[in-house]
């Protein structure tokens, strides 16, 4: 997808150095980080850096935000590297959504927390856990079963045959060390090594969040940067020959992976080469934020702007204290969220159907034409091809249940009512991955789905993703609500995982705040990504997602 000039707004420099370019279309809300990031080992370190910028940082210090950022809303947040180069990327269909996201983002790349909890939960830790250890595994795996294509499917990065393994291997990943992680980060990971390309932003509110960034030790960057540089030096020779992928007429890394991102992040990639390429006709202003704002936080955590006031005499530490203080205190869903659902709430319930071209606009100019969307695109999550064969094994297994349900005598089928009108869970499981399947009926398409996102966001079930036991685990619904699936992938144990699937719905059926926080969110993800309006659900209680769950455990 080719972006013409005329779409860029404009491009900024913030004060920091970061600097930004926003185009202006009618695809929603999107955001594209690229940083510049060398490789000239198999060491995996860009590949830990990555990991750990999604894990914590000091503003969002839990594991989960990432999986409850996606589950709760409509975010779409992923990352790919590359031989010399990181993409972080965003997209939703709501402003204030976007705008908690992109703060996510950008104080995990400013200020991410390495430490020896991260290293063996999201590296390894030096036996079996470590979720860039059980990525390698199974992509090792995958590749020596001649199943390369499925591995692309699962695989959240980029790691690409040739001259080196970017994303490290699975023999000599636990050599990295948090020195090294923190070297790697504090020598590239500089505002002015990373261009922001965005679609529709509001540019003040992002310099506004750049300001707020925790203060970093600049002097210790600075000088690990010119360690770097020394030995980028030293490898020229390879930095060369792999800084040719940036010319675009070439069949490069970003070419060859552009079909696995959305068309809105496909037209970020084109405006941040298409600046590249025409560095005469295309010049970056110094944006300067506004001075006049501070900020406060209330008592659910929501960071709010007060004019009259200096920025600066708010202590950024200050603020940081009370954002994790805020955090502490809720517990389950993080307090942004919580924040985001009163935010939203009231405008989305007012709504007749979820337009969202009222929402899009950016300074004087207004994106006028909502987002069409089909609901083939935008309301199925396909199940990611790894678990194909799993899945076909599945349903096997409910047509042979049904069979043996036929050969029932009636006073059988009678005695049992429940088995007679529902067909039971399924589990099945290979050498790495598991995966739960249960039919989902017509009436139980809206609670299923909402359940499935309230599931995904829930720290107990996705204890075992933070921890490392796994590189990947969600719930969904699939083929058109047709079934609620829960898989595993990558697993260490994969019996194991299926074993605390049930435990875990009656834990989750149990824990009235968590539902009754997160519900609200989940109706408006439902709402806007099945395009229909909030009334449909608006009846869906706590209690009605208590007894879906309690039903579907004992299945």
């Amino acid at each position: 997808m080719s972006v013409d000039a005329a779409l860029i707004d404009k491009l900024y420099r913030h004060e920091n150095g970061l600097k930004q370019v926003n185009i202006i279309n009618n695809e929603g809300y999107s955001a594209l980080f690229v940083v510049n990031t060398p490789i000239f080992d198999n060491s995996g370190v860009a590949h830990g850096v990555e990991h750990g910028i999604f894990r914590r940082s000091l503003a969002f210090e839990n594991p989960e935000t990432l999986f409850q950022l996606t589950a709760l809303t409509d975010a779409k947040i992923n990352a790919s590297t590359f031989a010399d180069t990181t993409y972080f990327h965003c997209q939703s269909q709501c402003k204030s959504t976007f705008n908690l996201v992109v703060e996510y983002l950008l104080n995990g790349l400013f200020s991410p927390v390495f430490n020896e909890e991260y290293l063996n939960g999201e590296v390894y830790d030096g036996k079996d856990k470590g979720v860039i250890y059980r990525e390698l595994i199974g992509i090792e795996h995958t590749k020596s079963n001649n199943e390369i294509k499925e591995k692309k499917e699962i695989s959240e990065t980029s790691e690409i045959e040739g001259e080196f393994n970017y994303g490290g291997v699975s023999s000599t990943i636990g050599d990295l060390t948090l020195k090294e992680i923190r070297a790697f980060h504090q020598g590239f990971y500089q505002a002015s090594n990373i261009t922001l390309v965005t679609a529709n932003a509001d540019i003040e509110n992002i310099s506004t969040l750049i300001s707020r960034l925790s203060v970093q030790a600049s002097q210790a960057q600075a000088s690990q940067a010119q360690n770097n540089q020394n030995h980028s030096l030293k490898n020229k020779a390879n930095a060369e020959i792999k800084k040719t992928s940036k010319n675009r007429g070439d069949n490069n890394e970003t070419e060859r992976y552009q079909a696995k991102y959305s068309p809105a992040i496909n037209t970020l990639i084109n405006a941040y080469y298409l600046t590249l390429n025409t560095p005469n006709d295309l010049r970056f202003e110094q944006y300067k934020s506004v001075e006049n704002e501070t900020l406060t936080v209330d008592i659910k955590g929501q960071v709010k702007a007060e004019s009259k006031l200096n920025l600066k005499l708010k202590p950024k530490s200050k603020i940081i204290q009370i954002e994790k203080a805020a955090q502490t205190a809720k517990a389950g869903v993080i307090a942004p969220l919580v924040s985001l659902a009163d935010k939203i709430s009231d405008a989305v319930n007012a709504e007749q159907t979820f337009d969202t071209s009222a929402e899009i606009s950016v300074g004087s100019s207004a994106v006028t034409s909502p987002v069409k969307r089909s609901k083939a695109e935008s309301a199925s999550q396909p199940l990611p091809k790894l678990f194909t064969s799993l899945c076909l094994k599945a349903k096997q297994q409910f047509v042979l249940n049904h069979s043996a349900n036929k050969n029932l005598t009636s006073k059988e089928l009678s005695q049992n009512e429940h088995q007679k009108n529902h067909t039971k869970a399924v589990s099945v499981y290979d050498q790495h991955n598991a995966l739960w399947l249960i039919k989902i009926s017509k009436k139980e398409q809206a609670i299923a789905n909402i359940t499935s996102y309230i599931l995904s966001a829930y720290p107990a079930f996705i204890a075992r993703r933070c921890e490392g036991f796994c590189y990947a685990i969600q719930a969904l619904t699939i083929e058109d609500s047709a079934y609620l699936a829960i898989y595993s992938a990558f697993d260490v144990a994969p019996v194991e995982q299926i074993n605390t699937i049930s435990p875990c719905l009656l834990t989750l059926s149990e824990d009235m705040a968590f539902i009754s926080q997160s519900l609200a969110l989940a109706k408006i993800k439902y709402g806007r990504v099945h395009q229909v309006t909030n009334r449909n659900v608006a009846d869906l209680s706590p209690e009605n997602i208590v007894g879906y769950l309690q039903r579907i455990a004992k299945d």
